[in-house]
């Protein structure tokens, strides 16, 4: 009795210092489904035909939060709080971003580029081999408006690969310009560092290409996504929300070809060296008639600086 009570008391005290969203404030649930409803309207804002976008997606916003019974200075209030408790915001938009990808996968939508390439494994010679959190949400404030990444080099990369970082990302923005940048910094053997950079405005699919480097080695590779304020530091509405973080590796089928080869001629050569001959080298005479594949008492071509081989058919015999 005593141990049940004890177990009552330790489950009362947990849920009571769980926290909650203050009453005054939308909850997470409805805060979902407005946040769901709310870029369903964007997306049809789009798609009217009318060239006057900005009026059609007041229209339709304004639409689901009469849905809902809010008035828009209520929405932003809310959303106000939620952007001080950016992890509780992460997880709600985690939910509005799957259900959307779903809503679409049933409309018949193409999920493009992230789709195809999520079959990838990190092996093979076109490999998804980003580690870190899938998503993050980016606000217009110092701490919470960048989002760093390192990834780590070992020998799976080879000479001359080349790579693309992507995302999907959503804006929820009332007032300023939507500005984030994207940067990838790649740091090569002798300290050679390529920067490729890209700026991002609107939401959906976006792609950043890191060129292969054919001459030098890959030794260390980070990046950076920053959510700028838009010129608007009020506490207005402005939010990024990133999801299906990728990052592909191409392997270089030519560079990787030249290196099978060399590899095989290198054993062949090697195995040349010790059949027969164990301990000792190959005459350079029967390297070459080996490797060319000539005939004995056939000339082969002269090597620089050197005179003309030659190869007698006949027995070896010794004068005294």
């Amino acid at each position: 009795m005593k141990h049940s009570f004890l177990y009552l008391f330790i489950l009362w005290l947990a849920v009571a210092c769980t926290p909650t969203v203050p009453s005054q404030y939308i909850q997470p649930d409805e805060m979902e489904d407005i946040l769901y409803d709310y870029h369903v309207a964007q997306a049809m804002s789009k798609t009217t035909g009318s060239d006057n976008y900005e009026y059609n997606k007041h229209l339709y916003i304004g639409a689901v939060l009469k849905k809902y019974g809010l008035s828009e200075a209520e929405f932003d209030t809310s959303l106000v709080y939620y952007y001080s408790r950016a992890d509780k915001f992460h997880e709600i938009y985690a939910h509005v971003s799957d259900r959307l990808n779903e809503e679409a996968k049933l409309l018949g939508a193409s999920m493009g580029d992230i789709s195809r390439y999520s079959q990838y494994s990190a092996t093979g010679d076109t490999a998804n081999i980003w580690s870190d959190i899938s998503d993050a949400l980016l606000i217009p404030r110092p701490t919470q408006n960048r989002f760093d990444f390192t990834i780590k080099v070992d020998t799976t990369f080879h000479l001359g690969d080349s790579f693309m970082f992507q995302f999907m990302s959503e804006y929820l923005y009332q007032t300023g310009s939507k500005d984030a940048v994207v940067c990838i910094v790649t740091k090569y053997e002798g300290d050679s560092i390529l920067q490729t950079a890209n700026h991002v405005s609107v939401a959906g699919l976006t792609q950043i290409r890191v060129p292969a480097n054919n001459k030098k080695k890959l030794k260390e590779m980070s990046g950076f996504i920053y959510l700028n304020d838009g010129g608007d530091i009020s506490e207005t509405r402005k939010m990024m929300y990133i999801s299906q973080l990728q990052l592909i590796r191409f392997h270089s089928k030519e560079i990787l070809k030249a290196d099978e080869t060399a590899r095989k001629d290198s054993v062949q050569t090697d195995s040349l060296q010790r059949v027969g001959n164990p301990g000792g080298p190959v005459p350079d005479t029967l390297r070459r008639r080996i490797i060319r594949g000539r005939q004995g008492g056939t000339p082969l071509p002269p090597s620089a600086g050197a005179g003309i081989h030659r190869v007698d058919a006949r027995p070896l015999t010794i004068k005294e």
